[in-house]
């Protein structure tokens, strides 16, 4: 029986296994904060499928001293990433599987037409917060692990399951198993990108906030004082305006057919503590990004110049000038090139097993960046396809989980060997 076809009986052999996991993770709330026992139970599963597993928790202090640490402003006390590693009997390249089990908010529960984590089995679909983003993922690279064990291939080089934390506020989990020391030739972020396409890169970004002054007082004097909600508004403008300048001017291959090439945008605006009463000052808060190619801190740089010479045109923005800050999430921009050997083996496997020829392109923000520029990783974001991501009734398409831990554990063999 050639190895493919034994891959393939490996894995169905597992499908029922596979889709309680699924399951129990969705009904595991591993919000911000709150992973621990969405771990717990991706330790058992690969502790039960023979991996060697290593459970352990980031340590802050050692996090924040890196430079690619993103301020998060939690701890990550209680809240472990956990690695499964399969030794491979030498030889061959190493290969690293990625997924995040932390999750979104649902948004009000009401809004569902199925509980947001009760896991439901509905017409080949598991619903729930999490399924598609990325739990459906993790539970490929625990299924193409188990799949090689029963099929009995033992590979040449090292295969890493990573199941980190922390994805969706800015990657110091997976920066933390960076910085544990695992690496590997290659690596996957099974994202649910579908099995057409790959992401081999993703746009740098950093979110800012502009506080723009005000004139505090009653509203029985508006027409005397500066409401800091119009300049506010006038800020707004500016940076739309800046935004089209950036869409017009910012150009990459893999980006220049996206209908948005590198977002800018102002996405939260607040101000006042009374009905009746002028507010001081106006807070708006967004996020600026940048393409592969591009520095951030650059393009930081150049919005600052632009938010003081628009903003020093006006009388009162001279006198009181906009205060610009930067704060939480931020990341690089990475990529690897399309013909690297990486993205090759992922399209000729995924062809000659699904007859799927996937396309390379351009990401948004991931965790991409961290194995390329802090691990000397090459890295890709390829995974099973699912609906309504980050929305109300996410789900991910569970035959497109088993198809692709069907194509990870061929991947597998060509990228790795096998004795």
């Amino acid at each position: 029986m050639d190895v493919r076809t034994r891959i393939e009986q490996a894995v169905e052999q597992h499908r029922e296994e596979a889709l309680a996991l699924l399951q129990a993770l969705v009904r595991a709330p591993s919000l911000e904060g709150n992973e621990k026992q969405c771990q717990e139970i991706a330790a058992r599963h690969l502790r039960a499928s023979g991996m060697e597993v290593d459970m352990w928790e980031p340590l802050d202090a050692e996090l924040a001293a890196h430079p690619a640490y993103v301020p998060t402003g939690k701890s990550y006390a209680d809240r472990p990433n956990v690695i499964g590693i399969w030794r491979g009997t030498g030889g061959g390249r190493s290969l690293k599987l990625n997924g995040h089990v932390d999750v979104v908010p649902t948004g009000p529960a009401q809004t569902w037409s199925v509980d947001p984590f009760g896991g439901e089995f509905i017409n080949g679909r598991v619903y729930g917060r999490g399924s598609a983003d990325m739990k459906g993922g993790v539970v490929a690279n625990i299924l193409t692990a188990q799949a090689l064990k029963t099929a009995g291939i033992r590979l040449k080089g090292d295969l890493i399951v990573e199941i980190v934390v922390d994805e969706e506020a800015g990657g110091n989990g997976t920066l933390a198993a960076i910085m544990r020391g695992y690496t590997a030739d290659g690596c996957i972020f099974t994202e649910p990108t579908g099995l057409h396409r790959i992401a081999v890169s993703n746009r740098g970004a950093q979110y800012f906030r502009i506080i723009v002054a005000g004139q505090e007082g009653g509203t029985e004097y508006k027409y005397q004082l500066v409401n800091p909600i119009t300049k506010g508004l006038e800020v707004f403008q500016a940076v739309e305006a800046y935004a089209i300048m950036r869409e017009s001017q910012a150009s990459h291959p893999l980006y220049d057919d996206h209908h948005t090439r590198v977002p800018t945008g102002i996405c939260k605006f607040h101000c006042g503590e009374w009905p009746s009463t002028i507010a001081s000052q106006a807070v708006l808060e967004g996020t600026i990004e940048c393409l592969p190619g591009e520095d951030i801190h650059a393009v930081k740089e150049n919005f600052r110049k632009y938010l003081m010479e628009w903003s020093g045109k006006d009388a009162w923005l001279k006198e009181h000038p906009l205060r610009l800050e930067w704060f939480g999430l931020w990341f690089d921009a990475a990529e690897i090139p399309p013909q690297h050997p990486l993205i090759s083996t992922i399209v000729q496997v995924t062809q000659d097993v699904t007859g799927i020829m996937p396309v390379p392109g351009g990401g948004g923000g991931s965790d991409l960046r961290l194995p390329i520029l802090y691990g000397s990783t090459p890295a890709v974001l390829f995974g099973p396809a699912g609906a309504m991501i980050h929305s109300t009734d996410e789900y991910v398409e569970f035959e497109e989980v088993i198809k692709c831990a069907k194509v990870l554990a061929n991947i597998a063999v060509e990228w790795c060997g096998a004795s």
